[in-house]
Order: structure tokens, then sequence, then C-alpha cells
């Protein structure tokens, strides 16, 4: 039950279970190099490529460490229904606060405006009450500008003394727009669109328009106001994802949380998505060496920006902390994937020089070991 490839001076022994993991994962085969294991030096072939599961805060417009505020207004300074510039409507918002004690009366509330500080679509936490609400504009008043609230519902899980929150804020057209709390989805039905793919129509599921008077398209400000224990730590924003910077050091903790908020399926195990009502395609998550908490240094399905027509990027990283790496050249830590497939772009790229081999033989031996262990059972 061990899969085996013997070379020259070198023999590979992996898990079956562990190497069909990262097979799996993988499309390119990229130079070798050697590593010391259990005493014999081992040329490892390391594998790369695309896999469904970018990293911490890579090409975002804005990460702001917020330092426990409970007030913060970003302003953007691009007109956000400017396609030429965009290439798309959508748009990454993260928040990231604690609860800095006893968390029953504190409210949270998350709003997007306009230059004019029209409401556009607004989001209210009840830690207390353990509610939460949507505001929009009401678009049937033309006359003035009148709040209402849209949606309402439970929290899924309650608000903890020192524990962290998060709020996503996801934009997909101008109305279509939809807000996560904690991993939770705050919106209930779907509707049917359609759209053009390559020379075809498609059709696609998606969460229902929001009736609100004005579109993301207008948006200005997003603004974040917390009263009690609740503070806020950080925003993020733009054509991206980040995730908490408390489990920043462990890849593995990181892809679930990612994937915990993605479009993957509400019944898949041992983590599941959100669905239709998830931010971004589970492909976006993290990948991490080996199964390991160590990220792959060639991170190969960073999310598409406005740069890179739609393609994936493909981003050099450091392999404990996830972070863009420096690289020399002009090329810079991210490029888009220019090698076309059948199945869309890879990379063209290694970011070997960004290997660690201390890192990789640490891994290596736990793997060893793994199958050791499996074998002697």
């Amino acid at each position: 039950k061990q899969w085996y490839q013997r070379r020259v001076r070198g023999v590979y022994r992996f898990s079956k279970r562990s190497f069909a993991l990262y097979i799996a994962c993988t499309q390119n085969l990229l130079p070798g190099f050697s590593v010391k294991l259990g005493g014999i030096m081992l040329e490892i072939l390391v594998l790369l490529a695309v896999c469904l599961v970018p990293t911490t805060s890579i090409l975002c417009e804005g990460d702001t460490d917020l330092k426990d505020v409970q007030a913060y207004t970003e302003e953007m300074d691009r007109d956000m229904g400017d396609l030429d510039y965009w290439r798309t409507a959508q748009q990454n918002f993260q928040v990231f606060g604690k609860f800095d004690g006893d968390p029953s009366k504190s409210v949270i509330k998350a709003d997007y405006y306009t230059a004019e500080n029209q409401l556009i679509y607004g989001l209210t936490v009840d830690c207390g009450k353990k509610k939460w609400s949507t505001e929009v504009t009401n678009p049937k008043v033309a006359d003035k500008d009148t709040v209402k609230h849209w949606l309402k519902g439970d929290l899924a899980t309650e608000c903890v003394s020192g524990a962290i929150f998060d709020i996503w804020f996801k934009i997909h057209q101008p109305k279509s727009m939809s807000w996560i709390f904690n991993g939770q989805a705050l919106q209930f039905d779907t509707q049917t669109t359609q759209h053009r793919h390559g020379n075809s129509i498609a059709t696609r599921t998606r969460p229902l328009n929001v009736p609100t008077k004005y579109g993301s398209n207008s948006g200005k400000y997003f603004k974040v106001k917390a009263t009690g224990a609740a503070k806020f730590t950080r925003l993020t924003w733009g054509q991206c994802m980040s995730w908490p910077k408390s489990i920043q050091e462990n890849c593995q903790s990181a892809r679930l949380w990612v994937q915990a908020r993605s479009k993957m399926g509400t019944t898949v195990q041992p983590v599941s998505g959100l669905g239709k009502f998830g931010s971004n395609w589970q492909i976006f998550a993290p990948r991490c060496f080996m199964g390991s908490k160590y990220y792959d240094w060639l991170q190969s399905t960073v999310h598409a920006n406005r740069n890179s027509l739609g393609r994936q990027m493909c981003c050099c990283v450091d392999m404990v902390t996830g972070e863009p790496a420096e690289v020399s050249g002009d090329e810079g830590s991210c490029v888009m994937a220019k090698i076309p497939t059948e199945r869309g772009f890879m990379c063209d790229r290694s970011c070997m020089e960004h290997a660690k081999k201390d890192l990789i033989e640490e891994v290596m031996a736990e793997q060893d070991a793994e199958t050791h262990t499996d074998s002697l059972l």
C-alpha cells in the first residue's frame, strides 16, 4: 500500500495517501534539488501547480491595520463603476475584529455608501439579541432617500468574549451583493441569470438582487462602526481575499477558513462551504505544501485582479507566512498565468528560489515517518 519510484542514487518514498493528494493538485514538473532525509541524500523532483485549494492579502487595493478602533471609513480613490479600470464589478471587502470583553452590548455595523453618503447596502449585527439584519435605501421612494430593513435572521454562532470575528462583503454586480458574518451567509434565496461564455449563453444560479436604490458601481465609502466590546483590527478590499492574521502561519487553518466562506458545496465534508452564497470559488483557497502547515512557495491559483484579464495570478510567497516574496527583476512577486491549456491557463514560473530546504526536509521526514508507521500496521 505504498507508492514507490526508484531512481539512481535516490529513492522517492511517500505515503500513498499524501502523495496522491499532492499529485492531484499538480500539473507542472519542475527542476529537482537534493535534500537530506534520514541520513540519505534524496533528489526531490518538486511538483507544483494548479490545485483546488492565494495567500494572505495578495494583490489587495487596501490592507489597513485598525488597531482596535470602533469606527473607520475606507474611501475608494477610484470610480468603482469604471470597468475600463476594474475590468469587472466584483470586489471583496473584508473586516476583522475581536471581542475585548463581554459582547452582550455589542452592535456591529458595516455599510457601503455613495459619494453623497447614500446607503447602498448595510449590515447590522446585534450580539446581545443574537440577531442580524440588512438595510437598503428604498428604491420605491423617488423624491427622497429612505433606509429600510430588507432581510433579518438569527446568528448561527454567538458573539464570545475574547473571540475574533469577521465580516465579508462580496460584490458580484451592481445590484448583486452579499454579506457573510463569521462564516454565516446572510442571504436566503437565489435567482437564475444568463451570461455569455465564449460564443454561447450559459445560465448560472446567483443570490437574489438587492432591492436598493443605488448600485455598488456608485460606491465611494465603506464604513464600519461598533459599540460595546467589539473592536476592529483590520480591513482589506479589492479583487482579492485575505484571512485572519492569527492563523496566518498555519496554511491548513487558513485554507479551511477560506473554504468555509467559499462557494464550495454545503454538504462537503469535513468542512463545507456556503454554496451559492459563498464569496469566491474554493480554488482560490491557499495551497499548502504536501498537506503541511507550510505554504507552497508558488501559489498558482491566486484570485484574478484587474490586470490579469480574468486569469488567475501566479505568486511567489514565503512558505511560513504566505506573504508575497521579494522577487528580483521586473515581474514582481505576482504575474498573470500565461501558458494556455484546455482548461484555461497555467503558470510559467516556478518560484524555486523561495523553496526552503529545511522546511521541505521537515515535511518529508514527517511523511517518511507516517509511511513507516503505516507499514508496521
